[in-house]
C-alpha cells in the first residue's frame, strides 16, 4: 500500500536489493540503527554530516528526519526490543530526499490532529503534520517485510 499525495513517489525506494546506490553528482549515507529514541539524534547527525555546513535544506531535514524515525520507534515493531530502522538521505539535482523504514506495524502512517493533553496542550501528533508541511512530497509504502516513508526537500 502506498499513501501520501497521488501521483508522488519516491525517487529511490530503500527495500532490500534496491537500497540507494550514488549517481553522478549525488551523495548518499545509509545507517541502520537500533529501535531506540536514541535513534533519532543518530539519524540527525547523519544528515548533518552528508549536507554538511551551510546546505540550505539543512535545518528541515534534521527536523523531518528526526520525525520519520521518531514514528518509526513509537508506531512500528522497530520500537520492539532488537528492532531496527534504517535511514537513507541523498542529495541530488531534485533536493534531499529522506527514507526510513521500519519493521512495519499494525497501522499506516497518516496525518491526524494532535493529540490533546490534560493541560489542554497537544504534546503528540505532530510528526507528520510537521513532514507533509516542511516536505515537497512525501509518502509511505508497506511491504511484507516492513514500510518504507520517504519525503523529498528542495534545495540541494
Amino acid at each position: 500500500m502506498t499513501t501520501g499525495p497521488a501521483g508522488v513517489s519516491p525517487v529511490l525506494p530503500a527495500f532490500a536489493s534496491a537500497l540507494p546506490r550514488r549517481q553522478p553528482g549525488q551523495a548518499v549515507a545509509l545507517r541502520v540503527l537500533a529501535g531506540t529514541a536514541g535513534s533519532a539524534a543518530a539519524a540527525r547527525e547523519l544528515t548533518r554530516e552528508l549536507l554538511g555546513p551551510g546546505h540550505p535544506a539543512m535545518d528541515t531535514a534534521m527536523l523531518v528526519v528526526s520525525e520519520l524515525v521518531t514514528n518509526s520507534v513509537i508506531h512500528s515493531r522497530s520500537g520492539l526490543p532488537g528492532g531496527t530502522v534504517t535511514v537513507a538521505v541523498s542529495t541530488g539535482a531534485a533536493g534531499v530526499l529522506i527514507q526510513v523504514r521500519d519493521e512495519g506495524g499494525l497501522t499506516e502512517p497518516r496525518v491526524v490532529a494532535p493529540q490533546a493533553t490534560a493541560a489542554g496542550g497537544a504534546e503528540h501528533g505532530y510528526g507528520l503534520v510537521l513532514v507533509s508541511a516542511l516536505a515537497d512530497a512525501w509518502g509511505t509504502t508497506t511491504t511484507g517485510d516492513g514500510r518504507l516513508t520517504w519525503c523529498r526537500i528542495r534545495g540541494g
